[in-house]
């Protein structure tokens, strides 16, 4: 109760010192507000199986919120996008209920390599997974970010332009450590960005592999 009262004081703090704005509208409260999101279109996502994404990342504006994201320490706004991940995606989170069987969901954030999470010092991919659960008030999910591990420090994907080189540079590269949670189980992987889907698909194989039930992926955007 006391770290709960903490953290929204500090929030009360922060928002009255250094309020945000849309960076669209420039309205108060959010980097992205809820009318400006509604505007913007779905990706194209004809040749992405069991990949969902809710933005194009094409869209300068959310290029931009990503990489601040990533880049700059802006966790809030992974936050933020991670209930508009949420949001948007609500139809297939409603499809996946079915096959979960009144158990809850498996979020995995696609994680980072030792190396990676050090220089940066957070997950983004689990920042937003961390929005969608604060969105998600029925308790449909459940946050599980130590099953997959990523076991080689591989050349960022998006330093790749060879779509080939880019399926290849991650295979192998991730681990799981516990099958347990994932056996029978309904999974959902979630990243910031997928533009292959090679990442994602690649730890989607894994979990098959390894006994669950139905597996897809989820991204901010594509």
């Amino acid at each position: 109760m006391l770290k709960n009262n903490f953290l929204i004081y500090k929030n009360y703090i922060l928002d009255l010192f250094f309020p945000n704005f849309c960076i669209k509208c420039q309205k108060r409260g959010f980097e992205l507000c809820l009318d400006c999101s509604i505007d913007m279109k779905y990706p194209n996502q004809e040749n992405m199986n069991d990949i969902f994404a809710c933005f194009q990342y094409q869209e300068p504006i959310i290029k931009k919120l990503l990489h601040s994201l990533k880049y700059y320490k802006k966790q809030n706004i992974g936050l933020v996008l991670g209930g508009y991940l949420y949001e948007r995606l609500i139809e297939e989170v409603a499809e996946l209920r079915i096959f979960s069987s009144g158990s809850q969901i498996v979020l995995i954030p696609v994680p980072l390599s030792p190396k990676r999470l050090k220089e940066r010092g957070y997950n983004q991919a689990e920042v937003i997974a961390r929005g969608m659960i604060e969105s998600d008030k029925d308790m449909i999910f459940v946050l599980e970010n130590k099953i997959i591990t990523k076991t080689k420090d591989t050349l960022p994907q998006a330093k790749i332009k060879n779509r080939n080189t880019r399926l290849r540079n991650i295979v192998g590269c991730f681990a799981i450590n516990n099958t347990q949670k994932i056996k029978g189980r309904t999974v959902v992987v979630v990243d910031d960005i997928t533009t292959t889907g090679g990442t994602i698909g690649e730890i989607i194989k894994l979990l098959k592999k390894h006994g669950a039930k139905k597996v897809v992926g989820f991204a901010v955007a594509h």
